[in-house]
Parts: C-alpha cells; structure tokens; sequence
C-alpha cells in the first residue's frame, strides 16, 4: 500500500491564553483569524522530532507537511542501555523538558531542568521511562511558579529516588554528557515525625561534604522545617536522619541546586572536579558554545562583546565560550583541574 503525504490539515499549532492555558490543535486558518485579533502572538508547535518550537504567524504560514516528518531516520540498531528519560505530561500545558541526573549508585537523585515550558494550569506529571527496565520506583514532583513565572515549571522535586538506574556511560567526545554541581538548598520534610527532643536531639547527614543543618518542631515534637544553614557538594544521594531516643518516623527529602557545567571554583559555590557528576543529554538541549574542545552547557555572559563561562552574578571567570571547537581547541587551556 503507498504511503500517502502528509496533508496540510494535519498542521495544527497552539498558543497560550492568560486564563485557558496552553490552547491546542489549533488549524492554520484559526491561528490567522486568532493573530489577526492579537497582533504578536507567539504560536507554539510540535514538528516531528516531537520538539517544541514558538513562531510567529507569519512562520506558521510557511510550515508544511514536510515539518510533521522526522529529520532523522529510526534507527533500528542494537542500542546500549543508558539513563532513564523523562517524559512530561498533563497540565494543560507544554514544553517542560529535563534530564535526570543519576548517581553512581543507581539513584535518580536530581532534575536538571532544562525549560519549565509554558501555560501549565495544574503541575504536569513526569513519567521515567527506562527502556530496558534496569531501574524503576523513582516519584517525582513538579512545582509551577508564580507571577511572571505562572504556568512554568520551576522545580522537580525527587519525593523517591528508585533504584536501580545506570548511569552515564564512561565520558566520551561525543557531546552527549556535560557536568553538574550539586549543592543541597534545601530539605523537605516528607513526614514530620512524632516525639523529637528539640535542640538535644541532632539531625545528621551522611556523607556530610560540610553540610550543616537545623531544624524546628512543634510541642509535640514533630519537626516542622529543615534549614539548610551551609550546603555541601554531592555526588551521590545523601541518607538525613535524627539520633534520637524518643522520636520516630521522621522523613526527609534533600533537594539539590544545580549549576550546568560548571567551570571555575567560584567563591559561593567552593567545588573541585571531584564534586561534579555527569548527566546524559536526553533532550537534545542546545549548547552556548565550545570550551577546551568539549560542548558547553552553561550559563554565559558577555563582556565587551566577548561570551564567557558563568552568569553576571559569578563574573570573571576569564574563561571564553568559543563559536566552534576548533577556535576553542586552539585557545589556552584555562578550564579547572
């Protein structure tokens, strides 16, 4: 049987509305009558790499079926297991992408959050999918902001870590892999407890990586709130727990902050090589540039018109981002060791 074309009635686009959310399957005739009455919007589409782009109506006029097709062939060779992905789903909106960040250990310990999409009415769910199924019981939990931030997702909170994933395969100069730093920010308490001694009774952290912490209960001594009074570095999933002699079922959920490829030991953040973990690109997300040779992840900023590693708030860090590999190959090495 032949294969009929796609038809330019298969194109639908969508868009975001202030009180309905992310408005969907919305045809090439409806976006022009919809532009012709708000000059400017920004349409959303999904082409058949299942990649979301924004357009406006003159670019949505220009799509056809040829932008509902996959740019690349399948590829139907053996492939070698890796890291779970994370699918998005729910909501009434689009976009939220992510990778998963994996210990050593099979955990999914953190969300690198590579855009918190748009329109979200009610927090997305996010789906692991690991297709060879080494790895399973990981729960996680997406936070929408607020403000100019509404209907973004602006966290994934990790409420189980499973067990059982693989991580990143060993670094190679495919690109596919770029470092993070994680700093714990934050300790969610998942279930209170009952009968703490507050202040005798010591909350601790194992391995510790300077991590200082407090807490507050309740006359019953049920522990409120953790606060996370200095942050230490983790490369793998940390166990919090109360030495006690009264309390019990205290639970706790550490939430980590991470900075995408981090390149200098800035005086907040305190790292060295050892602190960084590798997380597998599973979204395709665009790199800024080169460093050293190697795709580079990160925050940039500008100074003089020259891009740089970093952000505003942790500038001078002297080291440039390239345009291409060869021009950073050639440069002087200024990464850290």
């Amino acid at each position: 049987m032949p294969i009929v074309p796609a038809s330019f009635d298969l194109i639908t686009v969508g868009y975001i509305h202030q009180e309905d959310g992310y408005v969907k399957d919305v045809s090439l005739s409806e976006a022009n009558e919809y532009a012709e009455l708000n000059p400017g919007t920004q349409f959303i589409f999904i082409n058949g790499d299942e990649k979301v782009e924004f357009l406006t109506i003159v670019e949505v006029n220009t799509l056809t079926p040829k932008n509902l097709e996959r740019t690349d062939s399948c590829d139907t060779s053996d492939r070698k297991c890796g890291p779970p992905a994370l699918k998005f789903f729910g909501g009434h909106g689009v976009g939220a992408l992510a990778n998963p960040v994996v210990d050593n250990n099979g955990n999914l310990i953190a969300v690198d959050l590579i855009s918190g999409g748009y329109g979200y009415k009610t927090p997305p769910q996010v789906q692991v999918i690991d297709p060879c199924k080494n790895g399973s019981g990981a729960v996680l939990e997406t936070i929408l902001g607020t403000g100019d931030k509404s209907g973004v997702v602006i966290k994934v909170i990790v409420n189980d870590s499973g067990t059982g994933y693989l991580p990143p395969p060993p670094q190679s100069s495919s690109g596919s892999q770029y470092p993070v730093l994680l700093t714990l920010t934050d300790v969610i308490v998942q279930d209170p407890g009952i009968g703490y001694n507050c202040g005798i009774d010591q909350l601790t952290i194992t391995p510790n990586n300077g991590t200082v912490l407090s807490y507050k209960c309740d006359p019953f001594g049920k522990i409120n709130s953790v606060s996370v009074d200095s942050g230490g570095n983790f490369t793998q999933l940390p166990h919090i727990s109360v030495v006690t002699a009264t309390g019990f079922n205290a639970k706790f959920i550490p939430f980590f902050s991470i900075v995408r490829d981090p390149q200098t030991p800035i005086t907040e953040l305190k790292f060295t090589q050892k602190d960084l973990i590798q997380v597998y690109d599973l979204v395709g997300m665009n790199h800024n540039g080169y460093v050293g040779g190697k795709e580079y992840y990160g925050n940039v900023y500008f100074l003089n018109g020259v891009k740089y590693a970093g952000t505003k708030a942790f500038s001078g860090t002297n080291i440039q981002v390239y345009d291409t590999r060869e021009e950073s190959s050639r440069a002087p090495s200024n990464l850290l060791q």
